[in-house]
Order: C-alpha cells, then sequence, then structure tokens
C-alpha cells in the first residue's frame, strides 16, 4: 500500500525528511541559544510541522478555488483517508504543547494550520489538491487528540501547564483567523455542499464488479489492487476506484489506476500509463508492431476493440487522432453512436501507446437507439441559457462571469431527470485572471425540451 501511494515520490519523501532534520536542528539551536528549557520540543514541533506540509504538498498542481463542505461529520472516522488526517497532526498537537506549555495559544495553533493548509490548496497555483472539509476536521482533531494526550501526560508528572499564560495574543490570533476567514478567504472560494467526500472501503459487491469490468477489458493480466469507494463531488453517484498491478516479475511497483460507477456500472476508465514512455503496464495487442501512423494506430484499436468490446463494430463514427506532440503520447481512437442527429450515450475509447499497447480506455454502457422527445431548443438557444445560468452563478458567488459566451458543441442522449432527453453540450471558458493562463472551458447540459441547465457533475443550475 505505500509503495501505491507513494509511488515516484520517495525522492520528494527524503528531500522532505531532509528538510524536516535541518529545521528541527535550527528550532533547537534558536531554542538553546534564547535560554528555552524545551529546546528538544521545539525541535520536534518544526520537525513534524514539516512533516505534515510535505505529506499535505506532495503532488500538488493547480488551485481549483472550489472547497469541498462535508455535512457528513462522522464519515471520515470510517474512511482510511480520515484516519491518517487525524494520525498525521497528533504528533504537532503533542509536540506543540510540551514546546510552550501554554494550552490556549497551542489551540490556535492546531486549529489555525489545518484551515491555512485548506485556504493554501484551494488558491495557491502549484500547491493545489483538494480543499476538503473533512481533511480539515480530521486534522484539527489529530492536533487536538495530541493536546490531550501530553496533558494528562503532563498531570500525571505533576507537570504545571501555564494556563493562563499567552490568553489575550490567542484570543487576538484566533479574531483575526475569523475576520480573515469571512471578509477574505469566503468571497474568493466557491463551496460545494456534499454529503460525504471521503474514500470508504469497497464492499464484496464492488469488488466483484470491478474484477468482472477488469477482465473483460484485459483478462486475467492484471491483479486488482486496492479498492475504495467515493463520492462524487457536487452530485448523489459514486465511483468505485482501485489500482491494477501487472503480474510480471519485477514490476510490482508500476501500477494503473482505474474507476468503474457504481451502482449502474455503466462508465470505466482505465490508465495504464499516464507518460510518454511505454512501461510494462501497457495491454500487448496480438500481433501488434509499434504504430508510426494514425492508421496503424487505428488498426490495433480495432483489433482490441474485436477482441474485448465486439459491439463496437456498429458505431456510426470512428475516428483516431493524435495525443501530444508529434504524438508522444500515442494515439487515441473513438467509437460513437448517433441517431437522428443525436449523439447515444454509448461511447468507447481506446488509447495506443508508441509501442504499440493499449494505455487508457473509456468504456461508456447505453442505449445505441433510443426514442427521444423532439428538441425545442436550437444551438443559440442552448448558448443563451448557459450564459445566464453562468452569469447567475457568479453573481450568488460575488464574481465575475465568464469572458467569452457559451459554445454549444453536441446534441446527446442523457438521462440526467430519470428519461432518455436530448441535451445540449455546451462549453463556458470561465473568467481567466492573465493572459498568460490556460483557459479549460466548463461543460454545463442543457435540456434541448425544457431549457434546464445543469452543471458537469449534473446539478441543476438556475438561470436568474
Amino acid at each position: 500500500m505505500f509503495s501505491a501511494i507513494f509511488q515516484d515520490h520517495f525522492g520528494y519523501l527524503a528531500a522532505c525528511t531532509s528538510t524536516a532534520f535541518v529545521l528541527g536542528g535550527a528550532a533547537w539551536t534558536l531554542a538553546r541559544r534564547l535560554g528555552n528549557p524545551q529546546a528538544v520540543w521545539w525541535a520536534g514541533l518544526a520537525f513534524t510541522v514539516t512533516g505534515v506540509f510535505g505529506v499535505t504538498f506532495m503532488g500538488a498542481g493547480p488551485a481549483s478555488g472550489v472547497c469541498v463542505l462535508n455535512h457528513q461529520l462522522a464519515e471520515p472516522f470510517r474512511t482510511t483517508q480520515g484516519i491518517w488526517n487525524l494520525a498525521m497532526t497528533v504528533p504537532v498537537g503533542a509536540f506543540v504543547l510540551l514546546a510552550c506549555r501554554r494550552p490556549f495559544p497551542a489551540l490556535v495553533g492546531v486549529v489555525t494550520l489545518p484551515l491555512a493548509i485548506e485556504f493554501t490548496q484551494a488558491k495557491v497555483d502549484g500547491l493545489g489538491r483538494i480543499c476538503d472539509s473533512a481533511d480539515a476536521e480530521m486534522n484539527i482533531l489529530g492536533g487536538v487528540l495530541g493536546m490531550v494526550l501530553v496533558a494528562a501526560f503532563l498531570a500525571a508528572r505533576r507537570s504545571r501547564l501555564l494556563w493562563q499564560g499567552g490568553v489575550k495574543g490567542a484570543v487576538i490570533v484566533a479574531l483575526a483567523v475569523f475576520l480573515l476567514a469571512s471578509g477574505v478567504a469566503r468571497p474568493v472560494l466557491s463551496f460545494t455542499n456534499v454529503d460525504g467526500s471521503s474514500l470508504s472501503a469497497a464492499d464484496d459487491d464492488q469488488k466483484r464488479a470491478v474484477e468482472k469490468a477488469v477482465e473483460e477489458a484485459f483478462g486475467d493480466r492484471y491483479d486488482i489492487g486496492q479498492l475504495n469507494e467515493q463520492p462524487c463531488v457536487g452530485s448523489t453517484c459514486k465511483n468505485v476506484i482501485f489500482n491494477l498491478h501487472s503480474k510480471e516479475k519485477g514490476s510490482s511497483d508500476v501500477f494503473g489506476s482505474g474507476t468503474l460507477s457504481w451502482p449502474d456500472k455503466k462508465h470505466l476508465n482505465v490508465l495504464l500509463e499516464d507518460s510518454d514512455k511505454p512501461t510494462v503496464m501497457g495491454y500487448p495487442v496480438a500481433g501488434a508492431k509499434a504504430p508510426t501512423s494514425d492508421y496503424e494506430a487505428h488498426e490495433i484499436a480495432q483489433a482490441y476493440a474485436q477482441q474485448r468490446y465486439p459491439w463496437a463494430r456498429t458505431a456510426t463514427v470512428k475516428e483516431t487522432d493524435p495525443v501530444g506532440e508529434k504524438a508522444g503520447l500515442g494515439w487515441m481512437t473513438n467509437w460513437r453512436w448517433t441517431h437522428n442527429d443525436v449523439l447515444m450515450p454509448r461511447m468507447l475509447d481506446v488509447q495506443v501507446d508508441r509501442a504499440g499497447h493499449v494505455s487508457q480506455i473509456d468504456v461508456t454502457l447505453g442505449p445505441t437507439r433510443t426514442h427521444l422527445p423532439e428538441p425545442r431548443l436550437d444551438a443559440e438557444q442552448a448558448e443563451k441559457a448557459a450564459d445566464r445560468a453562468v452569469a447567475a452563478e457568479a453573481k450568488a458567488n460575488g464574481s465575475t462571469a465568464a469572458d467569452d459566451p457559451a459554445q454549444a458543441v453536441a446534441l446527446k442522449a442523457d438521462d440526467l431527470e430519470g428519461a432518455w432527453t436530448p441535451y445540449w453540450l455546451v462549453n463556458v471558458a470561465p473568467h481567466s485572471t492573465g493572459p498568460d493562463d490556460e483557459v479549460v472551458p466548463d461543460l454545463y447540459r442543457v435540456n434541448a425540451v425544457t431549457g434546464k441547465v445543469f452543471d458537469a457533475g449534473g446539478v441543476p443550475v438556475k438561470t436568474t
């Protein structure tokens, strides 16, 4: 499990550990020079806080500007991620109280640190990951637990805590944090309310479903590793996420990842390789050689589909395009079905790498033909509906609406409201803050019959 979590990050972790030792030594030296008798505890505090920062921001990327507010306060206690988040800050709470011996300043510190981390993840590019209230909840509880353990230990040893020490300063800092959160953090962040956001262990039915889907896609070539259930952010769906490991000897540290939608089991996505260098994880297709053109890659993908998903042969649209500059990541072949000019729900995507192996698949099950009500909105009307929805969202959040108008890209059948209905897929470019920003459009769905607008997660969006 450790290898699966920290794969490709061992150098980073070694650097973090070295940095933690250096900062811990510096804290010890400074405390000794100032005549502080708790120098060793200040060293431990510096070491553990550095470790928390290092693990928290490992693999960080662009900031989303969004924080997830999880209403199920008990949920993190049932998840591995939640327990790790709690355990990670227990030493911080312990060392801060051992170092300063002032409970109120220590409490303000263990509360402020997780809140600051979550805000940084939401707003600072390069340090962004997932801003989640459940993470802050467990980090804070872990710090408080560490303080309680130390307080009990010191009481047993009849060591005195300075209960009145630093109270005034702690109150001032707590008030400042509250004002900053209300006046600065709240206006610049978007909040998504969910009932559950953390990982939990997959049950037996989910494991069997993943095993069946993986066997259909790749036979018995891979072993299935850790499986977890993960709620979708902003909607009621769930995904079973899992790792795949090659059965070849000497490749235990190499793995792929996948998701299976639950409970409908209609969407399977598996990423075997995520770089321009083919690995042992790539799925070999019998008789395939390294492709040099779109046509050769298409033939390999076609051979794979005929073997694993023979229903793809009925597709009305088949396209193969290079992925990355000069096809550095290989080629992606798409199978699509249309009926009466409406894109049907069934889809298949197969990516072939430069070595001629399958590196990624995306399978969506659904009808290839279905009776649909007649669309009443054309593309222009759908774009206007999406623009109104985006403007209403921006006004509610106190932010700026998109710079560019919405653009309808396709009419697709979906069952967002319980029945198959044509929806316009509309791209909306978000507001950019600078000329060098990489703008990734947000996807909205507009009901082509009623004009009702939905975001990418299938959540209705008000247009007024």
